[in-house]
């Protein structure tokens, strides 16, 4: 095909525009048509005029015309007629020429007309055709003339490289900003400077359909040069600066050499490693408005540096006098043939960089050589580089780079190598020449100090080589039929389904011996009841279902499959003999050990139990003595810092503050802290909540009270992103939940019963129980809100906006809220629970007994033993076995052996008369003070308890010394002081829900036999 040149690139005249009509006389190249419309030029602050606008591509220009600009901001852009039109013709076939088109921008001018101007220009008609003739269209382009240095003279430029190689029609809105800079008093802001709605439109010859397919979604490749540091000389405006590179063009050399020239003085406030790169060919042009869009934005630790260079004392530190600054890119096409050889170029040498600079005394020429080959890494686009300068040596360049030197030296003036080449050349026989030529210029560095200068370099495609390897999906078909393979032959293997092996079977029953443990049946050995309440829990579900399914499994391991897949009752058969050796493993599980609870610190559990039953003093003591044993152990200070919310929330912060810094990674450490401070300054909690988001990416819970975060702050658009990737990440099955347990013994356990959430509720009422178990109730109450908004009204709303507001000690909103949702939802247990809790804290024992009474199932210690018969010593009897067999902790044992107490009649010092039932009563009573003090050491009131149990006097003595250093002998002195109050009778009968027989208040007046 013959090979058009780039003269054939001309504005398309009314002649060449009826080529596909009617026939010429001189047979015309297929040409592919580029069509520039003007929809509209906004000006917000003037009023209509009229402007003169060129717009130019390639050093062609397209368009100039004088059109009228809008004034109103209501107008619509969506014109249907164009105020002005312009046309560009180009060869799709001139390879070289196309690839170049990348490296320029549509660039369009403005400036207003003046009074003048307008009665010596005719102004076209926006419909009007092009001229007739090329010479009218001279000698119009004659007649308007290039922009002078007006004021008022705006600029844009504009990407169009997408309309080349994938786009037919490309639209845009732009900002037109002045290209001569204002004074302040004249300057627009943003929204004010013109905004100009151009489309773009190609029209492709059928007859190029071969070429346009070459440059179908072709590659590009961008080099950026930012500047040159660290220079031998510091800048001087006399000196012309100059860098130079290769880039690959399908010409006779594959590659062709592109200049960076003009380098200038590092302007103030100028960030190399933050700014908008000029396009280097308008820098060429003498154009005074060069700044293209894409901003080069990076940080030090994703450039490439194989020297070492200390490049944050250059960057930072070193005077600027000694750098040279272009921040100008080049940008050419890849073709498939070009991108092969660029691949195989960048394989086997480095990549070429010069560095010139002369005056009109001496010259420099310095040269770099840039490692490209990280480019051929699968998914890798970009690379960047600090290139160490050297002093320039065709040796060395053939050797690195396979190519000779890019600029021919200044001829006028030598530069200092060039120089030295040669005087060592000519006086190859003198020895002391050879020396000082050594001496002077072959050791000198290439920097102003003893290291040498670099060059930031970045180099970028648009796609990388090679894509990243992503693994292929394997459909559920294909799965089967490797499966089918597997079983050909037994062996051990895990269980796709649930991930485990046959003799995993013995944890699952562990579990389900645990989970039956826990399970409260009120001391009923009735084994209708216990399989009742079994039926009715989680484990007899895990319990019966992973049976069945460990059965499968153990088939599976032992046999051949395919062999008993044939006949259902042969594989019946298999199952029940697999059943047969699964109870058998039951069994041996049982027998072995019956209560596999995790073992935890004795002082941690108790101060837990102490937190969870609402004994704050208590609680608060145990941690202490806790954290001064362990003062490195961050989750301590957590726990303490969340126990000490209740009381005050200076010293909570100051605790939460020691976790942070002992383990910042810890994820309710930054949540808590993220929270504490969001109830002083939800701003400067920003950095925590983006702390969680970037160093917990799977856990969902942590990402909604994220976004409830967000929606406080009104960053909507935020909080909505957040969202849909904790969708996505649910939709990929990544979602994690957190390893802190919210039950009984662990630190996210709480006092109240837990609120019941269907799988179908809002995931933003699981974030707001968490926030509520931190303390967190100013959030919390904003992811009640958004579920609210979500699912509308429910139980669990009511049950968490009653438990926020109970949190806040507002016991008034908390019944009103309760109220509301028992009567609309029915009496659940967690719901009435909250209300006789409520209830009792307001002094209204009567209401929360009955409110107590409705109670069916209750999971809480705390609420349990609020709730106990003052009566039915049966049946406060039953339930506290239940409780000690469940949830044992010093406070049930101790209500246990209370209740003991009461029950015989016994006094404190006993009875050497006493029967045989009181002899019991006073044995089970001290086995479980007993057993409350292997649950707590410091349980002050089990040591006075056992003192009035004890006979020997010197055991007597010794347990009420160790009351008083559990301060129970002080709380008895504060009694004493206050003649027996409400406020202290409240704490000592009605925590524990029995009346002991020393108390005389009047609240237990109606509860003695």
């Amino acid at each position: 095909m013959k090979k058009k040149n780039r003269s054939e690139v001309s504005l398309q005249s009314e002649k060449s525009s009826s080529k596909y009509k009617q026939e010429t006389e001189i047979p015309l190249p297929a040409l592919d048509i580029l069509i520039v419309k003007i929809m509209n030029l906004r000006i917000a602050d003037e009023e209509s005029k009229s402007y003169e606008i060129v717009v130019t591509f390639f050093d062609q220009i397209l368009l100039s015309s004088v059109i009228k600009s809008t004034y109103d901001r209501s107008v619509k852009d969506e014109y249907k007629k164009p105020i002005a039109t312009g046309y560009l013709n180009y060869d799709p076939s001139d390879y070289e020429k196309m690839c170049l088109f990348a490296d320029y921008p549509l660039t369009i001018k403005i400036r207003p007309l003046r009074t003048e101007e307008n009665t010596a220009i005719i102004i076209s008609s926006p419909n009007s055709s092009a001229p007739s003739s090329k010479s009218s269209q001279v000698t119009k382009l004659e007649r308007v003339g290039p922009p002078k240095p007006d004021p008022g003279t705006y600029c844009c430029n504009i990407d169009i490289l997408p309309i080349f190689i994938e786009s037919n029609k490309m639209t845009f809105k732009k900002r037109l900003e002045p290209m001569f800079k204002p004074s302040v008093l004249l300057a627009k802001s943003w929204d004010n400077l013109p905004l100009l709605t151009i489309t773009l439109k190609s029209i492709r010859n059928p007859e190029n359909v071969q070429h346009q397919k070459m440059f179908k979604n072709v590659n590009n490749m961008k080099m950026t040069i930012v500047g040159c540091y660290n220079m031998i000389l510091p800048f001087d405006d006399e000196f012309n600066y100059t860098a130079a590179s290769q880039l690959p063009l399908p010409n006779e050399s594959n590659a062709e050499v592109f200049t960076f020239n003009n380098g200038h003085r590092m302007p103030r406030g100028f960030n190399s490693l933050s700014f908008y790169p000029h396009w280097a060919n308008l820098v060429l042009a003498q154009e005074l408005f060069t700044s293209g869009d894409e901003k080069f934005e990076h940080s030090l630790s994703e450039f490439q540096n194989e020297e070492n260079i200390d490049v944050t004392y250059y960057l930072n530190e070193m005077p600027n006098d000694f750098t040279t600054i272009w921040s100008s890119f080049h940008r050419v096409l890849l073709l498939k043939d070009t991108e092969e050889l660029l691949a195989e170029r960048i394989r086997a040498y480095k990549w070429p960089i010069e560095v010139h600079s002369w005056g009109e005394s001496k010259s420099f020429s310095f040269m770099g050589f840039m490692n490209l080959f990280p480019l051929l890494y699968p998914g890798e686009k970009a690379i960047r580089l600090f290139v160490p300068l050297q002093w320039i040596n065709a040796q060395d360049m053939m050797n690195n780079c396979g190519c000779r030197v890019l600029l021919t030296l200044n001829e006028k003036v030598p530069s200092i190598v060039s120089a030295a080449a040669k005087f060592s050349k000519g006086t190859t026989d003198s020895a002391h020449a050879s020396t000082i030529t050594e001496a002077v210029y072959g050791a000198r560095p290439t920097g102003s100090d003893d290291n040498c200068s670099f060059v930031i370099v970045e180099v970028s495609l648009s796609r990388p080589f090679k894509m990243a390897s992503i693994p292929p999906h394997i459909s559920e078909a294909e799965m089967n039929e490797m499966l089918l393979s597997m079983e050909a032959i037994p062996t051990k293997r895990e269980c796709t389904g649930r991930g485990q092996l046959d003799r995993d079977w013995q944890t699952t029953v562990r579990v389900a011996a645990n989970s039956l443990r826990r399970l409260p049946y009120y001391g009923l050995t009735d084994l209708c009841t216990i399989n009742r309440q079994l039926s009715e829990s989680r484990g007899r579900v895990e319990l019966v279902t992973s049976f069945w399914l460990d059965a499968v499994i153990y088939v599976n391991n032992n046999f051949v499959v395919s062999d008993f897949l044939q006949r259902n009752d042969t594989f019946e058969e298999m199952l029940l003999i697999a059943h047969a050796c699964l109870v058998r493993l039951s069994n041996e599980t049982l027998q072995a050990a019956t209560d596999n609870r995790q073992e935890l610190n004795p002082t941690l559990r108790a101060a837990r139990h102490a937190r969870l039953l609402q004994d704050l003093p208590h609680a608060v003591d145990l941690y202490l003595q806790l954290v001064a044993a362990m003062p490195r152990e961050a989750n301590s200070w957590r726990e303490l810092g969340k126990c000490l919310k209740d009381v005050d929330d200076d010293w909570a912060n100051v605790c939460i503050d020691k976790a942070v810094m002992l383990n910042t990674r810890h994820p309710l450490s930054l949540l808590s802290k993220g929270c504490a401070v969001f109830d002083v300054d939800p701003d400067a909690a920003e950095p925590f909540f983006t702390a969680l988001l970037a160093l917990y990416p799977f856990y969902t819970c942590l990402w909604v009270a994220a976004s409830a975060y967000y929606i406080h702050r009104e960053l909507f658009h935020m909080a909505h992103e957040i969202i849909e990737q904790v969708n996505k990440t649910e939709a990929d099955g990544l979602q994690q939940e957190l390893p802190n347990l919210r039950v009984w013994e662990r630190e996210l356990g709480d006092w109240w019963e837990q609120t019941p959430l269907a799988p179908d509720s809002s995931r933003y009422y699981d974030a707001a129980d968490l926030l509520l178990r931190l303390r967190a109730v100013s959030l919390a109450e904003i992811c009640i809100a958004q579920g609210f908004l979500e699912t509308g009204e429910s139980a669990a709303y009511y049950h968490m906006v009653a438990l926020s507001c109970r949190i806040r000690r507002n016991l008034d909103d908390a019944l009103c809220h309760l109220k509301q949702g028992i009567e609309k939802y029915g009496e659940f247990s967690y719901l009435k629970s909250l209300e006789g809790e409520c209830l009792h804290s307001r002094k209204e024992m009567t209401a929360a007994m009955a409110s107590f009474q409705k109670v069916r199932f209750c999971s809480s210690p705390y609420i349990t033993l609020l709730s106990l018969p003052r009566r039915d010593h049966v049946r406060a009897q039953s339930i506290l076995a239940d409780l000690t067999r469940r949830q044992p902790s010093a406070y049930a044992w101790i209500a246990f052996a209370d209740n003991w107490i009461m029950q015989s009649a016994m006094g404190e010092g006993g009875d050497a008369d006493a029967t045989l039932e009181q002899k019991t009563a006073a044995a089970n009573a001290t086995t479980c003070v007993l057993n409350a003090l292997r649950c707590d050491r410091r349980a002050g009131k089990a040591w006075s308890l056992l003192a009035s149990l004890l006979k020997p006097s010197a055991r007597r003595t010794f347990c009420k010394e160790m009351a008083v250093l559990c301060g129970e002998n002080k709380l008895s002195e504060k009694r004493s002081k206050t003649k027996l109050s409400m406020e202290a009778q409240q704490s000592l009968c009605f925590k524990i829900g029995t009346a002991l027989r020393e108390c005389r208040c009047q609240m237990c007046e109606h509860l003695q036999f």
